[in-house]
């Protein structure tokens, strides 16, 4: 089946938004007016505007096998019985019998697990994600530094001058002698950056000055209320100026949050990888040990015909089958506690530390279910929802903001300061001296002006110049990032495709497999001569063919499902498919203080 019209018109609109949301997003107050953003918007689109119509009309695939004939030719009653003797389903009630661990034991102590139990546990012990939890954290800490720089401050000075002069030789009012003065100052008051550039000051102050010369005293309080504001006219004006490193702070915050979602999506494909790795190590494990049993038996009956038919020759050679397929065993053993162990190191669980010798079995069998799939559907979710998207498109704003800052940059100084004093003064009263000031007697006024350029703005012009390059490399980098996104998206499918029809494939051959052994074995029952030939180049090599399609049809099935977990993977919707809520996660409190640390 087709989407219609109005449904490709949508998926395409998606992705177009998805991708000029690169050059479009903003949190600059100020619109951006540079000349190229129109060029950088139509150079992303059309990159992907041809690729989209390309697919626009693609249909809605179902992952489908081709027909084998050794399947089609064989009845219900004979594929059920060759299921019953090979097959996944055939090694349910087998024993895994692992040999001694490095405790000494021969008894396994095992754990049983599904794939969703192991996802939950990495999600909440995983110490690598643990650390990566802690990012955001940190980075948000960096948000409220970047806002605390608008806080108001409160600021209190005082200070104490004594000045002592000997005055020899001057004389004042018929006067001579020394002369001495102390000095209190006390002050305090509130200073706040403004989000326009400014800076407003408000202080209270009182001076207490006690004087003596030539046998003369005087003793005054002054008080002032001073209030000051600098403003910066040029550069250095404008919230969206003097906010931006708080809006680069939020998006690296955001940015950290995205990689922490990066993270746990890789995790829980790796947790899921690890997981379908032990049950193929698993299996495989089952079907050794079984061909070792079956080849065993035959060796064993070859040497009951020592004395009657059987050569050395021929006996030595089921002894090398024998210990080649013990290899094979003792080899496979060691596959499954290395898996097993790499799968707890992932989940960290505390009832499972690395260091215990208890094993986990996996619980889940891999799933041969046909899915369907839009090619159409899974790039646009991709580039709407993979995290190494969403933290490019924050690079791409902070480039245009730090772009919006040099250019700011490039203009002159040009400062305003305003000020205003009020002042009253009385001797040997603080309070009354302090309350003179409202009497408005003694007002001080400043009004300056400052400017400044650099001749021929070099510097400036070249740091706006680098950028405008900056933000043009973010563009192109969100664009390489998107096509490989594209580009991995078709990669998983066709693995999807793939996995899927060599499950059918290596089925086929496994019950072609087991057909010729069954039938080797009932010409066996029917007392065919057990010459060594027959045991040897025909029900033994039989049999190693049986196990090795037995081992391929298992490869085929795990791949199949690791298939499915890579596309969401790329999709960026793994966490969603295996019920991961990363909002919440995003909220959970973090892990105690580690003991080494206290």
């Amino acid at each position: 089946m087709r989407h219609s019209a109005a449904k490709n018109a949508a998926y395409r609109s998606g992705i177009i938004t998805a991708v000029i949301g690169a050059v479009t997003i903003s949190g600059c107050t100020t619109p951006f007016d540079q000349a190229d953003e129109k060029a950088l918007q139509r150079q992303l689109l059309s990159s992907y505007t041809t690729e989209i119509d390309a697919i626009a009309e693609g249909p809605v695939i179902e992952l489908q096998r081709t027909p084998s004939d050794v399947v089609e030719e064989l009845s219900i009653e004979r594929a059920a019985e060759l299921n019953s003797i090979s097959g996944i389903e055939a090694y349910r009630e087998d024993e895994l019998i692992l040999g001694q661990n490095l405790l000494g034991n021969e008894t396994q102590l095992a754990v049983q697990l599904t794939l969703q139990q192991a996802i939950e546990l990495a999600v909440k012990n995983n110490l690598d994600l643990q650390t990566a939890r802690y990012t955001p954290a940190i980075t948000e800490t960096q948000l409220t530094q970047a806002e605390a720089f608008f806080d108001a401050n409160f600021f209190f000075n005082t200070a104490y001058t004594r000045t002592a002069d000997p005055n020899f030789g001057n004389t004042f009012a018929g006067q001579e002698g020394a002369s001495l003065q102390e000095q209190y100052n006390f002050q305090t008051g509130i200073n706040k950056q403004l989000i326009t550039g400014g800076q407003v000051t408000t202080s209270t102050s009182l001076d207490h000055t006690h004087s003596s010369f030539g046998g003369t005293t005087s003793n005054f309080f002054e008080g002032n209320i001073t209030v000051n504001l600098t403003q910066p006219l040029l550069r250095g004006f404008g919230a969206d100026i003097n906010r931006a490193n708080i809006i680069l702070a939020r998006n690296a915050l955001e940015s950290a949050r995205q990689n922490l979602r990066m993270q746990l999506i890789t995790l829980a494909a790796e947790v899921e990888a690890q997981y379908w790795l032990l049950s193929f190590n698993k299996q495989a494990l089952l079907i050794q040990t079984r061909l070792l049993e079956r080849t065993i038996n035959d060796r064993d009956r070859l040497q009951e015909r020592a004395n009657f038919d059987v050569n050395p020759v021929r006996l030595t050679e089921a002894n090398s089958f024998v210990e080649l397929r013990r290899a094979d065993v003792i080899r496979t053993r060691q596959l499954v506690r290395d898996s097993s162990d790499q799968l707890k190191q992932l989940i960290n669980s505390p009832e499972l530390p690395v260091a215990n010798e208890t094993l986990i079995i996996p619980v889940d069998w891999p799933v041969d279910v046909p899915l369907q799939f839009s090619l159409l559907d899974a790039i646009t979710t991709a580039l709407q929802n993979r995290p190494e998207l969403q933290i490019a498109l924050y690079n791409i704003k902070d480039a245009s903001i730090q772009q919006r800052v040099a250019e700011n940059g490039r203009l002159p100084i040009l400062n305003v300061t305003l000020g205003s004093t009020l002042s009253g003064a009385e001797a040997n009263n603080p309070a009354a001296g302090y309350g003179d000031i409202f009497d408005l007697d003694f007002v001080d006024y400043i009004a300056q002006i400052n400017f400044e350029m650099p001749i021929g703005n070099r510097g400036p012009d070249a740091f706006y110049q680098q950028s405008i390059l900056a933000r043009k490399q973010s563009v192109v980098a969100y664009q390489a990032l998107a096509q490989i996104a594209v580009l991995e998206v078709k990669d998983a499918l066709r693995e999807l495709l793939t996995s899927y029809e060599l499950i059918g494939a290596t089925r086929a051959a496994r019950l072609a497999a087991a057909d010729n052994l069954r039938a080797i074995e009932e010409q066996e029952a029917a007392g065919v001569a057990l010459t060594p030939e027959f045991l040897l180049d025909l029900k033994l090599r039989a049999q190693e063919r049986l196990a090795d399609a037995e081992t391929q049809e298992v490869q085929s099935l795990i791949n199949y499902n690791n298939a499915i977990s890579t596309l969401y993977e790329e999709m960026g919707t793994l966490l969603h498919r295996d019920g991961i809520v990363f909002e919440n996660y995003l909220t959970a409190p973090l892990t105690p203080e580690p003991l080494l640390s206290r």
